[in-house]
């Protein structure tokens, strides 16, 4: 899924990303709440003056869904996404009407609610909200240990909250021990493809939040 970096890119992003373009087709939103089609491709990254949209998707009915993580949900924190929408219809809009891009902005748990329509005046934003804040990140972590140790292999459902558990917690120390936590778990996963997928996705969706240092 996204972050919008603010680190220039490197040859671990690019890493990151072709082992993620190939694990995210056929994936689903649902998990997080969303009711979008599948996942067709994971799109290259765009870049911006000071980093990059590194999750953006092609869906299977040919629409577009940029994810973006955040943790505060004011006026001056949703100035930044008219710019991305600006950058990705330059990039893919055809000019042919019908370009459709859906924004999708998962809360980390500081955040509890948001408004969900953002008015600027001259541009309203509806974006799909997810709040991680609201996921039972114990229970998820227990349910799905005991799935690997089990031997019961994940579902793609249990791939996708691994991915996100970290962000789920309020606070950078909370969240830097809950990523060392799932990292060590998904270490484990016996698949190689599905522990390749977890660790990729998981270090892209924490890095402007979590202390890997």
């Amino acid at each position: 899924m996204d972050t919008m970096s603010k680190e220039k890119n490197s040859p671990g992003r690019d890493a990151l990303h072709k082992v993620l373009a190939q694990a995210y087709k056929g994936k689903s939103f649902a998990v997080l709440g969303i009711k979008l089609p599948l996942i067709r491709e994971l799109l290259p990254a765009i870049p911006l003056r000071d980093g990059f949209i590194d999750s953006l998707f092609l869906l299977e009915d040919g629409t577009y869904a940029v994810v973006e993580y955040a943790s505060g949900c004011h006026k001056t924190d949703m100035a930044q996404y008219p710019n991305y929408i600006a950058k990705i219809m330059e990039k893919y809009d055809k000019g042919d009407g019908n370009f459709d891009l859906h924004l999708i902005i998962i809360y980390t748990g500081d955040v509890e609610k948001a408004d969900p329509v953002f008015d600027c005046g001259c541009l309203t934003l509806r974006p799909k909200q997810v709040f991680l804040s609201r996921m039972d990140s114990g229970a998820v972590f227990d349910a799905i240990r005991q799935k690997i140790h089990s031997g019961i292999v994940l579902m793609d459902d249990d791939l996708m909250k691994l991915v996100v558990l970290p962000l789920s917690v309020p606070g950078p120390e909370r969240k830097t021990q809950l990523f060392e936590k799932i990292s060590s778990l998904a270490g484990e996963i016996p698949d190689e493809t599905q522990r390749n997928f977890v660790l990729s996705a998981m270090a892209l969706a924490t890095e402007k939040f979590i202390d890997k240092e």
